[in-house]
């Protein structure tokens, strides 16, 4: 019930979870259908009763409207959004209610097709502007027993067929809504499992697919726009001691330390990313090779006040390239290894000096 009164909330793209394609199906066939329902009854209710022969020429022009709009609605299907298909399903509402006032009104059979265009729209429209359809079906009912004058039986057979036809609507609008609520729940899940997709569980930044794709859209983007761009990838010096010594279980308490030290550190645009076990990445837009080697310098300042079981300071590596002219994710990505692979092999000294 939740998900329901969450799709009949207001909202800036109502029909998002409706099959436009299945709406104009649905609209084509009831065209087609209240046409052949209208012929079988015209011979039993010819519409004379009011204007006489010409009423065989006006219903004649209202009967070809239902296979002509369809015979548009398969040829043409993208001219046919929900605001056509609505108006459509007025003009259906008000060719039917001419019909029953060409063959006598009261008696006449063709308000019984009311029920068509009713469905219709209960099943693809909100709630606000089926109401309104189902009332407009109402006052259609209504209209012979005010021209032709109402009798108790004549209005109670009408009050009768509209508490009927609105019951049925509104049943088929509360149907289609749950199915529309079942395929945002689908959906929500789905969004929600890419993104878990995307996150490391241990750290809760970005895991390497996240970075790779947001790799290939900052890349994208810096090219488009001339911007700098810069990534940097560091990993924990010696981490491997901490696992040995002091278990697993220290060992992802210090990384999710680091992932918290750096992710606060960042400002946006900047992200982190666990590339995989002690490495992480950076990516910088808008940001130059030096500007990428001193932010790292500051953050591997942060870091270090974070510590390990033993009491000694958490120390990461970074080496940080910058995106040049022809390069691509894989370039990037290799240049910042290979950097980071130089970092590593530097003495101590030079590296506490670089």
């Amino acid at each position: 019930m939740a998900d329901i009164r969450q799709l009949l909330a207001r909202r800036q793209d109502p029909y998002r979870w409706v099959d436009i394609s299945a709406a104009r199906r649905m609209a084509g066939f009831f065209c087609l259908f209240s046409a052949a329902f209208g012929a079988l009854l015209w011979p039993l209710s010819p519409p004379t009763a009011e204007i006489g022969a010409s009423g065989w020429a006006l219903g004649g022009v209202l009967l070809a409207s239902g296979p002509i709009a369809a015979y548009l609605i398969r040829i043409r299907p993208q001219i046919w959004g929900f605001r056509l298909m609505l108006v459509g399903a007025y003009y259906g509402l008000a060719g039917i209610s001419v019909m029953q006032w060409l063959a006598g009104g009261l008696g006449a059979p063709y308000n019984t097709l009311l029920l068509i265009p009713s469905l219709f729209v209960c099943a693809i429209y909100t709630s606000r502007i089926c109401v309104v359809f189902v009332l407009a079906v109402g006052l259609s009912l209504a209209a012979p027993l005010v021209y032709d004058g109402a009798s108790g039986n004549a209005a109670a057979s009408a009050l009768a067929f509209f508490t009927i036809s609105a019951g049925l609507s509104l049943a088929q609008f509360r149907l289609y809504m749950g199915v529309r609520a079942q395929r945002a729940a689908a959906a929500q899940n789905e969004q929600e499992a890419r993104e878990e997709a995307r996150v490391d569980e241990l750290t809760g930044i970005g895991n390497r697919r996240a970075f790779e794709e947001a790799l290939v859209d900052e890349i994208a983007r810096a090219k488009r726009m001339s911007t700098k761009l810069a990534m940097a990838m560091g990993d924990l010096k010696d981490f491997k001691s901490v696992n040995d010594e002091y278990g697993h279980l220290e060992g992802d308490n210090c990384l999710q330390r680091v992932a918290e030290t750096l992710d606060s550190a960042l400002r946006s645009p900047d992200r982190v990313f666990r590339w995989g076990g002690d490495e992480f990445a950076l990516l910088l837009p808008g940001t130059d090779q030096s500007g990428a080697e001193a932010l790292a310098e500051r953050l591997a300042a942060k870091v270090s006040g974070t510590r390990r079981p033993d009491g000694d300071p958490l120390v990461v590596d970074f080496a940080a390239a910058e995106l040049r002219m022809g390069m691509d994710a894989k370039d990037l990505t290799e240049a910042a290894d290979l950097a980071l692979l130089t970092a590593r092999a530097r003495p101590e000294h030079e590296r506490a000096h670089h």
